[in-house]
């Protein structure tokens, strides 16, 4: 019954949130200078979770998730990129709760297969590191703790500190195609959408330029700028840099005019392209922000400023970032009795109740037009 009336409250708070962006895209006023978003359900929760959940009962899981990250790394040096993007893709939806690793069902299409998640991958890491969990400690690490920990952990893999994480969360039994394609900010948001996605869920200004900073290791793919290339360069991009990722994408202009290789990907920070530090903040300065939500951080007086502080002070940068990932890592928390410990990542238990169900199509933000000058 408790499943069940979150999932109904879930759902509630979808329908006001399609009210809610569908007026955005009427009046810009209403973004910042009208009333808060429809509370329903709280945006930003503060769960029981705590450090040390496991000290008792699976000491040795840092340890486990530590090293085979190491061990997968030391075969795919990208490898803690697309882990890290794991947990923001299921953090910023229904909450930090591993949805986003549910394989899709008779009932109801999942997180993962979501257009917007179509460059998702390293699935196969969380599920030998949790079959490793579950030999050393059956049925008490839950997926969205090993997120969470993945996060961390490849953070630290990649030469960046080691964030210390709040434990203690449990998996959802649903996951929905829909609430990717609403809650996840596109990477063709300027500000005003990016701040949309991220006060929704009680993130702030702060966290929304600290957390883009993930992208100093992060990779993209040439789909998700063919309007920034073709068929004119951008001319925001540093002279000669849009040129270089229109011949990547291209394979040095050997396609056809207009062609390009989808899954062709590029690095997100060309100056340290593996190591986590600020080098994603200075490139954007120097006109090397590869997405449009990434260079409008720059453009943008709201955020402009946090990106120069982080491309000036790398100790400023890491402490944030460290700060606004422990925030977000408490949103939709499930806890306490809340949800259950999958045994295995990508489906739930057997024997678990079916409160699949298809919530109809809701309707993701869509940047205004300009305003005609």
């Amino acid at each position: 019954m408790e499943h069940y009336l979150r999932l109904r409250a879930t759902l509630i708070a979808s329908i006001f949130l399609w009210v809610a962006m569908a007026s955005f895209c009427f009046s810009m006023e209403h973004m910042h200078g009208g009333p808060p978003m429809p509370g329903t359900v709280p945006r930003y929760l503060n769960p029981s979770l705590k450090f040390g959940f496991y000290k008792q009962t699976c000491p040795q899981v840092e340890k486990i998730v530590e090293e085979r990250i190491a061990y997968w790394t030391a075969i795919d040096e990208t490898t803690p990129s697309p882990l890290l993007r794991l947990f923001f893709h299921d953090c910023l939806v229904y909450g930090c709760d591993a949805s986003v690793l549910l394989n899709s069902s008779h009932s109801a299409m999942g997180e993962k297969d979501a257009d917007i998640n179509f460059s998702l991958g390293n699935f196969f890491v969380i599920d030998e590191i949790k079959e490793r969990l579950e030999m050393e400690c059956p049925g008490i690490v839950s997926c969205a703790d090993v997120l969470a920990l993945i996060s961390v952990y490849s953070i630290k893999q990649a030469g960046g500190p080691l964030y210390k994480m709040e434990l203690g969360r449990r998996d959802a039994l649903t996951s929905f195609l829909y609430g990717s394609q609403v809650y996840l900010p596109n990477f063709n948001l300027t500000v005003d959408g990016l701040l949309a996605n991220f006060e929704y869920f009680g993130l702030d200004v702060v966290d929304l330029v600290a957390l883009s900073g993930a992208h100093t290791i992060g990779q993209g793919h040439c789909k998700s700028i063919q309007d920034r290339i073709f068929p004119k360069v951008d001319s925001k991009y540093h002279p000669g840099y849009g040129e270089e990722l229109l011949a990547n994408c291209t394979m040095n202009g050997a396609m056809t005019n207009g062609t390009f290789d989808e899954e062709m990907q590029y690095f997100l920070d060309p100056i340290s392209s593996l190591i986590f530090d600020n080098g994603y903040f200075k490139a954007l300065l120097q006109g090397k922000g590869v997405f449009t939500s990434d260079d409008t951080l720059v453009s943008d007086n709201r955020t402009r400023p946090y990106v120069e502080l982080f491309a000036a002070d790398e100790r400023a940068f890491l402490r944030q970032f460290g700060r606004s990932l422990r925030k977000m890592g408490k949103i939709g928390v499930l806890s306490g009795t809340q949800g259950q410990v999958r045994k295995q990542c990508w489906v739930r238990n057997s024997g678990s109740s079916d409160f699949a169900f298809n919530p109809e199509p809701l309707v993701p933000y869509v940047e205004p037009p300009p305003e005609a000058p």
